[in-house]
Formats: C-alpha cells, structure tokens, sequence
C-alpha cells in the first residue's frame, strides 16, 4: 500500500464543498502514508480548465498509480488519461426538473455523466446519488465499477469540549439572542425561504445566523417579511467558529428538498446541535434513527419546548473512507 500513488484531479474555481472534499482526501492519504500528487492548472479559467488541465492529465497518462478526478463535472478529462480511472459523483441536482437549469447546461453535464462511464470506478457519495445516476442515466446500471463510499468527516467535529471563540460578531449574538443556524449555499434544493418564513414566525428575541450568503430572491423575501434586524449573514468562518455556532444554537435549520450528502447535519449533530429537517435525500443515510431530527412542521413547537430525543448516526473518518475510495 505504501508504494501506491494516488494522482488527485480537484475542482477549479473554489466551491467550498468540492475543497473540502479534496482536503479530506490528502488528509486521508497522510494519515495511511499514501503518496499523492495534486493535478491542477494555474487558474480557473475556460483556457485553464479545456486546455492546461488536458495537458497536464496527459502528461500523467503513463504514471503508474490511481487516477481519481474529484468531481463528475471534470470526467471530460478521462479520455486523456491512462488506467486505473476513479471519479466522484456527488449528485444530480443540475438534471432535476426542479433546477430549471438552461437546456445547453443539461446538455453539457449529460455529456460528463457518458464520459464517466470510462471510469473504471464510479464512486457515488450516497446510495442516493447512486439512485438518481441510475435513474437519469440508466446505461450505468451496466456499468460494473459503480461503488457508495460516503464522504468522509475530520475527528475534529466528534472531538468533545466546549470551543471558544475570538469572533466579536458571534460572542455578542451568542450573548443576547437565541440563534438558529443556516450553513451553505443558496441553491434551489436547499429550501432557504423556509427558513426565512419560520424566522418571520418566531418570537423576537430568535435570530437567524446565516453562514453563507442568500440569493437575491431570498434577500428580496427578508425585506417582505421586514426580519433583516433579525438576520446576521458571515462568511468563511473557521472550523473552531463554526463548531462554536454549532455548540452554541438552538439548531441548525436544514430544510432541504434533497441531498447529495449533507455535511453540516452531520457536524452539527456530532457537536450535540439539533437539527431540523425532513431527512430528505442522503440524509436518511446518515441519521439512521431520523426519528431524532426535527421535522419542518415541528420546528416552531420544538424551538419553544426543545424536548427532541438525541440521534444516531452513521459517518466514519477520512482516514477509513479514503481507503474504500482507492481501493
């Protein structure tokens, strides 16, 4: 195993969740001793992205190792490379009718979806995942490297102990109101106006913490509903200050219509936090009592009660996945 080396082929253009992927990877790879090299062109560009990353795949086609390309969106790069192909699925909210995605976008990702059936293992990070590439590219029920291999979490969100914090903005929020938390992007399946709406329903002295941005249609909803006082939004946090929110809340809402996975339900219930939500998508797979999670209908009840019994869960680390992912 120590002789293995393992070619990493990251996202361009910085999405927060496609790093963290990748970062929990290399923290993999360092923990069992792997070798790793991480590909990747100077820049984000449509230069960078078609031509640079090609080249610099290419130039790797004869290196003996494994080849793992970190997202579905870069399977186009499969061709120029040699054996020993994996590539990460995380979901396929861009096909669902819902997105309204640009007919030419649906086109393009339906075109990576065949090109990753190259792949010699297609690694899906849920058995949801696994079920909608199933379902919205049903030539891979033929494919025989098709594995589930759940994203990994650091054993610094497990880790007990009461995290403090240097930032003015939570000490003071913290302090004075009782606050809910909202964590990641703004995209349609993510359901934000809900959370909104339930802010509108709740008493005064309940603040939403926003980590994150909101779209404009949701920013355009929390002048409607006049609760901008009542609304602080930040953005990169530390993991010792998100943990702190997290031990800090009332609960995290998520509320969302499906998931790939759902990493902040994860670390917030590992860091003792309620969460509320459906348990929709991937996240049956990780709450596997989803008795424990709030559901949407209940919220309002439980944030004035707070009487919800505790979670089971199902994660395992980055060292233990990242094994499963190569193997």
């Amino acid at each position: 195993m120590s002789q293995l080396k393992v070619y990493l082929y990251p996202s361009l253009g910085g999405s927060f969740s496609m790093n963290r992927y990748l970062n929990g990877v290399v923290q993999g790879l360092k923990s069992n001793g792997l070798d790793y090299e991480i590909v990747r062109p100077k820049g984000s560009g449509l230069i960078a992205k078609y031509l640079h990353y090609i080249l610099l795949v290419w130039r790797r086609k004869r290196e003996k190792g494994k080849h793992l390309i970190i997202s579905e969106r870069y399977a186009y790069l499969l061709p120029f490379m040699g054996k020993e192909r994996i590539v990460v699925c995380h979901d396929l909210h861009t096909l669902y009718p819902e997105s309204n995605t640009a007919w030419i976008h649906r086109r393009i990702y339906r075109l990576f979806l065949k090109l990753m059936s190259r792949a010699e293992r297609v690694v899906c990070v849920s058995n949801h995942t696994k079920g909608d590439l199933l379902k919205f590219m049903p030539s891979f029920k033929k494919h025989e490297g098709i594995r589930v291999v759940h994203n990994g979490i650091e054993p610094f969100w497990e880790e007990s102990g009461e995290v403090k914090t240097n930032h003015e903005v939570l000490k003071t929020l913290f302090k004075s109101k009782r606050v809910v938390l909202s964590v990641g992007t703004d995209a349609w399946y993510k359901n934000n106006s809900w959370s909104l709406k339930l802010m509108y329903e709740l008493p005064e002295d309940f603040h939403l913490l926003r980590i994150g941005s909101f779209n404009s249609s949701n920013e355009e909803l929390i002048k409607a509903l006049d609760i901008k006082n009542r609304v602080t939004r930040l953005q990169n946090l530390s993991d010792s200050d998100l943990k702190h929110c997290y031990q800090n809340a009332e609960a995290l809402l998520f509320p969302s219509l499906t998931e790939g996975f759902g990493w902040p339900a994860l670390e917030a219930a590992l860091c003792g936090c309620h969460v509320i939500s459906n348990g929709t998508g991937a996240l049956k797979e990780i709450f596997e009592n989803t008795q424990g999670l709030v559901k949407l209908d209940e919220a309002k009840r439980f944030l004035t009660n707070n009487d919800k019994e505790s979670v089971s869960l199902s994660y395992k680390f980055w060292n233990a996945q990242v094994i499963e992912l190569i193997a």
